[in-house]
């Protein structure tokens, strides 16, 4: 039998009081048309449940007004199907109610488009939970909008994969905030590819916690701008692995001012190769700890330039130990201060 539902007007169906809607059968339900969708008050759509959304198809969907929309309850939000939510617009999706927003089902925020996805707005996407923005694909998270990533929270940033991580543009990279970049796991870090490494803001760079410091790689940290470098706090300097300070290209490693130079300890200076010791700058030598001399390889030792030998300040040239003075060259010894 044909539902009564298809002989209504849009002005009738407006008229349905909470009874009749209550009691529409699914049958009832599939029968409206697009136009009779748009009629529906609000309050008659905070009244429809599961089975109700249940019967209506993705033009029904595309069909609802968003006042509408933000009436609809978390429970027959979360039992749409993918489809279902995939037919909702931009517009549509932009009107969800924060609350929706939490309410959605993890399978139901992995199976948006990525069009749907960047339709939510930024107080929409703070409001995603970490179970939500873990389930987010590579896809999506490739395509998301500056605005939105640097909305996450900072437990959403901890909730994306490796993979998620390592698909996110330059431009997502660069917008992320300090906040968001403190948080940053190891693995997260160890992630990043060497183009993401080179877009970090400076302030970024500063914040990056210990941990996720070290799981760089050493050619995530060449990937590192000359001015990125420099921006480094002398605790971070500090903090570099031997094989971390080991691996620098000389250019980044002379890239360090004077006051990271002095941060260095002893087991880092040792860690520099004959290469780095031969590039450094004159003014990077003078900044050594009288430590850090004495820490550097008889090989570095000889390594170094006669520019770098005269450079050297009283108290360093006071510190060598008889192996390495007896590894300075004539060109070296000549070139010492008197």
């Amino acid at each position: 039998m044909a539902s009564i539902i298809s002989n209504l007007s849009t002005t009738q169906i407006a008229g349905l009081s909470t009874k009749s809607i209550v009691s529409l059968t699914t049958e009832d339900w599939a029968a409206f048309s697009t136009d009779q969708i748009a009629a529906l008050t609000t309050t008659q759509v905070r009244l429809m449940g599961t089975t109700a959304f249940g019967a209506l198809t993705t033009s029904h969907m595309a069909a609802f007004e968003t006042a509408d929309l933000r009436a609809i309850s978390t429970t027959a939000l979360r039992g749409l199907n993918s489809a279902q939510l995939d037919a909702l617009n931009t517009e549509q999706i932009g009107a969800l109610l924060t609350s929706q927003v939490v309410a959605l089902t993890t399978t139901q925020v992995a199976g948006l488009s990525t069009a749907g996805l960047n339709a939510l707005d930024t107080t929409q996407f703070r409001a995603l939970t970490t179970a939500q923005a873990a389930v987010l694909t590579t896809a999506q998270v490739a395509a998301l909008e500056t605005a939105d990533l640097a909305a996450l929270s900072t437990g959403g940033i901890r909730a994306l994969s490796t993979a998620m991580v390592a698909s996110l543009t330059t431009e997502g990279i660069a917008a992320l905030t300090t906040a968001q970049v403190v948080t940053l796991t190891t693995s997260q870090a160890a992630a990043l590819t060497t183009a993401q490494v080179a877009a970090l803001e400076t302030a970024d760079l500063r914040v990056l916690n210990s941990a996720a410091q070290r799981a760089l790689s050493s050619e995530q940290l060449n990937a590192l701008t000359t001015e990125q470098v420099a921006a480094l706090t002398t605790a971070q300097v500090a903090n570099l692995s031997t094989a971390q300070i080991g691996a620098l290209s000389t250019t980044n490693l002379n890239a360090l001012d004077t006051a990271q130079f002095r941060a260095l300890n002893t087991a880092q200076a040792a860690a520099l190769t004959t290469a780095q010791a031969a590039a450094l700058e004159t003014a990077d030598v003078a900044a050594f700890s009288t430590a850090a001399i004495r820490a550097l390889s008889t090989a570095a030792i000889a390594a170094l330039t006669t520019d770098g030998v005269a450079a050297l300040t009283t108290a360093q040239v006071s510190s060598p130990t008889t192996a390495q003075a007896a590894a300075l060259t004539t060109a070296q010894v000549a070139a010492l201060e008197t």
